[in-house]
C-alpha cells in the first residue's frame, strides 16, 4: 500500500505528467515520421528497381533479337545462360503466345505451359480476350515465394515486326502483334537488405534523438516546473503552518512568477491583517464603547421617532378639534369689531371694547398659528421628489426671510461651493426646512449681527452627498438645551414666540429625505445648523431597504 500510494504521488505530480505528456508526443510524432520515411525509402527503392528492370529487360531483348530472329536457338539459349549468371537476375524465360516456354535460363522449364491463371499473365489475361499491351509500370510485380527472398518479375512483349513476318525461317502472318512475353525475374535481396539496413538506421536515429528529448525535456521541466512548484508548495505548507514571515524567492518573468509575487503579497496581506486584528483586539474594550455610544444613539433617535409619531397623532387629533372653533372665534371677532366700530359712540367704553375685541383676534390668530404648526408637523407629508438646485432653494429662502433681515438690521451672506449643486428633493420641504432654520437665527440676533448660509461637498462621499448650513451670532444655546432641540414642543424662547415645532418640523422633513441634521452652539457667540442629505434620497432608501 505505501508503494502504491507513493507511485500515486508521483503520477499525480505536475512535473511528471508534463514530461510523460512531451515524451509520448515526441515519441509518437517520431515513430510516425520513422515509419514513413521507412516506407517512403522502400518505395524509392522498389521504382528504382522497377527502372533497372525494363532497362535490363529490354537489354536482353535486343540482345536476344538477332539469334531469334535468324533462328538460332542453341545461341539464344547459350546467351540466356550467360545473362542469368548476372547476380541479381534470377530467371530469364521466353515463351510464345500460346503460354509454352521455348527458351528458359532455368533447367526443366523448356516445353512446359505458364498457366494464364498465374500472378505473371493475370494482367493481360484477366478479361476475356487478352490486352495487346499493358503500361511498362505495369509489368513488372513483386514475388514473394514462400520461404524464399522476394523478385520482382518483369515481362517485356516481343512483338512482331516486318523483318519478323519477311524472314523465311518464320511463319508469322503480319496480323499478329504479339509474338510472345520475355519474363525476366530480378532477386531483391540486396534492395531489401538495403531497405532493412536504412529502416534500422532511422529507427536508431529516432530513438537517439528521442533519448535526447527526453533528457532535454526532463531537465526543462525539472527547471521550469518542478523547482519552482516545489518552492510553491513548500511556502504554502509554511504559511499554513503560520509562518507569516514566508517569503517565495522565484524571479520569474512568467505566470509562475506572478503567482511567486501574488503568492508574497499574500502572505504580507495577511501579516498586516494578522497585526490589525492583533490591535483591534487590543482596542477592543475601547471599541466596544463606540458601538454602544453609537447604538445609544440610534436608540435616542428611535425613541425620538416613536416621540414624534406619538405626539403627532395627538397633535392631529387637538389641531383639528381647535381648528373649527378658532376659526369661529376669529370671524365672530372680526364681525364684532365692524359692528361695534360703527354703532358705539366714540368714548373710553368704545375704545376699551374694541382692544378687547383686538386682544381677541389678536391671540385667535396665535393659536392659529399654533394649531397650523401642529397639522404641519403632525402631517409629515411624504416628499415628492424631483430634480433641483439646491443654490436655487437657498435663495429663495434668503428672500422669504429678507424683510425680517433688515428690519433686524442683519447681514445675510452666502457661501456656495458646489460644482454641482443638483439634488433629488422636495422643493417646498427644503425651502421651509431653511426658512424655519434662517427665522430661528433672526430671532437669536435680537440685536442685529451675521446670517450665513454655506454648501459643500460631503468629505467622505464627493458624488452622493451635499452638505449646507445656517450660522448665526445669536446668543447660542445653553448646553444642556442642545440634545433637547429638536423635541417637539421644546423652545428655548418665552411662550408668546411659538411651541417649540419649527425645528421638530426640520428635523423631520431632514430624516424623510434619508439625510443628517446636527447643531453646534456656543453661548454668546452663536449657533451652527448643518444638514447632510444624498443628492438621491430614493436611491439611498433602496439599498437600505435591500
Amino acid at each position: 500500500m505505501a508503494r502504491l500510494a507513493k507511485l500515486r504521488s508521483v503520477t499525480s505530480s505536475l512535473s511528471v505528467q508534463l514530461f510523460l505528456v512531451f515524451f509520448l508526443t515526441i515519441l509518437l510524432v517520431f515513430t510516425i515520421h520513422a515509419l514513413l520515411s521507412s516506407s517512403f525509402q522502400r518505395q524509392l527503392f522498389q521504382r528504382h528497381m522497377l527502372a533497372d528492370a525494363q532497362r535490363v529487360s529490354a537489354l536482353i531483348g535486343q540482345s536476344l533479337y538477332t539469334s531469334m530472329l535468324h533462328n538460332e536457338r542453341e545461341r539464344t539459349s547459350a546467351m540466356i545462360a550467360l545473362i542469368a549468371d548476372e547476380g541479381s537476375v534470377e530467371a530469364i524465360r521466353i515463351y510464345d503466345k500460346g503460354g509454352v516456354i521455348r527458351f528458359s535460363s532455368v533447367p526443366g522449364d523448356v516445353g512446359t505451359v505458364v498457366d494464364v491463371e498465374s500472378e505473371a499473365c493475370r494482367m493481360c489475361h484477366a478479361g476475356v480476350d487478352p490486352l495487346p499491351s499493358v503500361p511498362p509500370e505495369d509489368n513488372a510485380r513483386i514475388l514473394d515465394p514462400d520461404g524464399g527472398h522476394r523478385v520482382m518479375d518483369f515481362t517485356h512483349p516481343i512483338r512482331n515486326s516486318e523483318s519478323c513476318w519477311d524472314a523465311a525461317c518464320h511463319a508469322h502472318s503480319p496480323d499478329q502483334s504479339v509474338l510472345g512475353v520475355l519474363d525476366v525475374q530480378l532477386s531483391m535481396r540486396e534492395v531489401d537488405r538495403e531497405v532493412a539496413d536504412s529502416r534500422r538506421r532511422t529507427f536508431l536515429l529516432a530513438a537517439s534523438i528521442i533519448f535526447l528529448s527526453a533528457l532535454l525535456m526532463a531537465a526543462l521541466v525539472y527547471r521550469s516546473v518542478y523547482v519552482p512548484t516545489r518552492k510553491l508548495r513548500r511556502g504554502t505548507e509554511a504559511l499554513a503552518r503560520g509562518d507569516l514571515d514566508v517569503a517565495i524567492d522565484l524571479q520569474r518573468s512568467d505566470e509562475l512568477g506572478a503567482l511567486a509575487a501574488s503568492f508574497n503579497q499574500m502572505a504580507r496581506s495577511l501579516k498586516q491583517a494578522d497585526a490589525e486584528s492583533r490591535a483591534w483586539s487590543e482596542t477592543l474594550e475601547e471599541r466596544v464603547r463606540e458601538k454602544t455610544g453609537e447604538l445609544e444613539q440610534i436608540h435616542q433617535g428611535m425613541l425620538q421617532v416613536e416621540k414624534a409619531a406619538s405626539l403627532g397623532k395627538m397633535a392631529a387629533t387637538v389641531a383639528h378639534e381647535l381648528n373649527n372653533p378658532l376659526s369661529g372665534i376669529l370671524t365672530y371677532a372680526k364681525l364684532l369689531t365692524r359692528k361695534l366700530d360703527t354703532r358705539l359712540p366714540d368714548g373710553e367704553d368704545k375704545i376699551r371694547i374694541l382692544e378687547n375685541l383686538e386682544l381677541i383676534r389678536g391671540e385667535s390668530l396665535r393659536c392659529g398659528n399654533i394649531v397650523r404648526d401642529l397639522l404641519t408637523y403632525a402631517r409629515e407629508s411624504r416628499p415628492e421628489l424631483q430634480s433641483a438646485h439646491l443654490h436655487e432653494l437657498i435663495g429663495r429662502a434668503l428672500k422669504v426671510v429678507g424683510h425680517h433681515t433688515k428690519l433686524g438690521d442683519i447681514q445675510a451672506t452666502t457661501t456656495l461651493r458646489l460644482d454641482d449643486d443638483t439634488i433629488v428633493c422636495d422643493a417646498e420641504q427644503i425651502v421651509q426646512a431653511l426658512v424655519a432654520l434662517l427665522m430661528n437665527s433672526i430671532e437669536a440676533m435680537p440685536d442685529g449681527g451675521r446670517l450665513t448660509v454655506e454648501s459643500w461637498a460631503a468629505p467622505r462621499d464627493l458624488e452622493h452627498r451635499v452638505c449646507f448650513s445656517v450660522r448665526d451670532t445669536g446668543v447660542g444655546i445653553p448646553e444642556d438645551a442642545r440634545q433637547h432641540v429638536f423635541d417637539p414642543f421644546y423652545s428655548t424662547k418665552n411662550e408668546t414666540k411659538g411651541v417649540g415645532l419649527g425645528l421638530a418640523v426640520v428635523y423631520g422633513i431632514v430624516q424623510r429625505h434619508e439625510g443628517q441634521i446636527s447643531v453646534d452652539s456656543i453661548v454668546g457667540r452663536g449657533t451652527t445648523f448643518t444638514i447632510e442629505v444624498p443628492r438621491d434620497p430614493e436611491r439611498v432608501a433602496r439599498e437600505r431597504a435591500g
